[in-house]
């Protein structure tokens, strides 16, 4: 993925043609009028730093009714940014169709932006039908749709919890993050109060999954140079501020995201989702929290050996809660792991889309959504290749009642080098334990410049390429002159003359070979513009039986 760069991925679509929000009650009780929720559209706001949440919430037992609570979703997916030098992702799309199918699962009432390319669609027929443009104004349809939803489920006594979704481009301009629609940027603030905050909801969780994504809660201010600022000069703004929201950001500083081709997805979404599916569920509550999330992905990283290619989440939970998501209304379609069978895992579908990966410790038993019965899905065990067909039907299936099968597809490729380390060391209980959130980073904008520079890179290079070729053509003119003046002197040409023609000949060699070389110069150096990558090279070598072969790879 060329340098990968902030967070969003809004679900599009409801789920029906119905009056009102289809709305998921997990208690019989009557419901209660909700006590002075907050006017619509406001978050909540309190100190103007919000520090991250040390101690970990009690969660309630497995079996326990939650409240009487209603989910929504916005997700978006932009592959191809607002801005020309913006390479294109190639699974943002991906990334948000499979929240798509994942929202669905726990009920929530869901709308999807993205443009699907043909093989996402071909792999996703329900987002494919749904799916609007990720543009301006399909975003502000969206979010009124979903606002109505809300409204009408706080009116009627439900709480109502709202996730918002990111995956595709972000970056920072003059300190203030951004993430791109296809016609224009997102900036921090219209994030905060056109989305997040018009929404309305009791509360918000903010995933996104985009380069330099911490600095859309978090900013140094206006004119960012790229040098780490003061300890404590660290600054909340807008949604780090609000109560209501909840942060899980790809990013803890000023880092680029990544995505990878075994994963046909992005890294940090791929192991968030897994997480959601319930593989980071811990204490086998039911509920993953903001600790078990941030937790799970970097017990999944840990292993690469790589710092640049290692995400570092940022996690903070709203006030007065750390729950992320509550996985019991999906949780009646499960299928069930022994603590006993601690092993590294992936549960795919039929067609090879990684619906969940996981590596769970020993004694560390799961339990995990489960998609609707409309094909077949398979867990494969990594480390011996063993894969196991899931039933359809019951419901409720373990792992301890699957035969297994050899593994149908097995995995080959150069895209090892890194990213095969995740999901290598086990997670568990003990790894939630000891993990504590890290302290706000020192924010290391890039260079306002830096970006123009790159920016400008492809007329100038054009540029330098016209003015290399106007240059040997000169040159060349010259060379030709020079060469008529030379033919032109014949023995009856008298001495005067011929030494007058000589001195012309030779300046006209002299100006022809500084032309040639000015000429060669721009060349070189318009091509070195548009070519030259954007980020940091990473040198690769291959060898098998046929040959062997060295590279570079970079973002072009």
């Amino acid at each position: 993925m060329s340098s990968r760069h902030l967070l969003l991925a809004l679900l599009a679509a409801g789920t029906a043609n119905a009056s009102g929000p289809a709305v998921r009650s997990t208690s019989a009780a009557a419901p209660s009028p909700p006590s002075a929720p907050s006017a619509p559209g406001v978050p909540r706001v309190s100190a103007p730093e919000t520090l991250l949440a040390s101690g970990a919430a009690t969660p309630a037992a497995a079996t326990s009714p939650a409240s009487r609570t209603a989910s929504f979703a916005l997700i978006i997916g932009v592959n191809r940014g607002h801005e020309p030098d913006q390479p294109v992702l190639r699974y943002a799309d991906d990334d948000a169709a499979r929240y798509l199918d994942l929202f669905r699962l726990l009920g929530a009432r869901t709308y999807l932006l993205a443009r699907l390319d043909d093989n996402t669609r071909r792999l996703h027929p329900q987002a494919a039908a749904e799916a609007q443009d990720p543009k301006r104004a399909e975003l502000a349809a969206a979010v009124k749709r979903l606002s109505e939803d809300i409204a009408l489920a706080r009116s009627r006594g439900v709480e109502a919890v709202a996730y918002v979704v990111y995956a595709g481009h972000g970056n920072v301009r003059n300190g203030e993050g951004y993430v791109s629609l296809e016609d224009g940027p997102l900036t921090a603030p219209m994030l905060s109060d056109q989305v997040v905050g018009a929404l309305g909801a009791d509360r918000v969780h903010l995933i996104v999954d985009a380069c330099y994504s911490y600095f859309l809660a978090y900013s140094r201010g206006p004119g960012g140079q790229r040098r780490p600022l003061p300890e404590g000069f660290t600054r909340a703004v807008g949604l780090a501020q609000a109560d209501n929201v909840g942060l899980l950001l790809s990013t803890s500083s000023a880092r680029e995201s990544h995505e990878w081709e075994a994963f046909q997805a992005g890294v940090f979404n791929h192991e968030v989702r897994s997480g959601l599916f319930g593989a980071a569920d811990a204490d086998g509550d039911g509920q993953v929290s903001y600790r078990e999330i941030a937790a799970f992905v970097e017990r999944a990283n840990a292993a690469i050996p790589n710092d640049r290619f290692r995400p570092q989440v940022h996690a903070r939970p709203p006030k007065g809660s750390e729950q992320l998501v509550d996985l019991r209304p999906g949780l009646e379609r499960r299928l069930e792991v022994d603590g006993s069978k601690g092993a590294h895992y992936v549960l795919e579908d039929a067609n090879g889309v990684r619906l969940a990966e996981f590596h769970n410790a020993p004694g560390q038993s799961l339990r995990l959504l489960r998609p609707p019965p409309r094909g077949p899905v398979f867990l494969w065990r990594v480390g011996d290749a063993t894969e196991f067909p899931v039933p359809a039907a019951p419901d409720v299936v373990s792992l301890d009642s699957l035969s297994a099968e050899p593994v149908r597809v097995a995995s080959r490729g150069a895209a090892h080098t890194a990213f095969q380390h995740i999901f290598t060391l086990p997670f568990g209980q003990e790894s939630v334990a000891g993990f504590q959130f890290p302290p706000l980073s020192p924010l290391m904008p890039p260079e306002p410049g830096a970006r123009g520079l790159w920016a400008a890179r492809k007329p100038v290079g054009w540029s330098a390429l016209a003015a290399g070729a106007a240059a040997a053509g000169v040159g060349l003119w010259s060379t030709l002159e020079a060469r008529d003046l030379r033919d032109g002197i014949t023995p009856s040409m008298s001495q005067a003359e011929a030494a007058s023609r000589n001195r012309r000949i030779r300046s006209l060699n002299t100006r022809g070979g500084l032309l040639y070389g000015l000429g060669g110069a721009a060349a070189l150096g318009g091509a070195l513009l548009l070519l030259w990558p954007r980020g940091e090279t990473v040198p690769l070598a291959t060898a098998s039986p046929d040959g062997a072969a060295l590279g570079v790879a970079g973002a072009f």
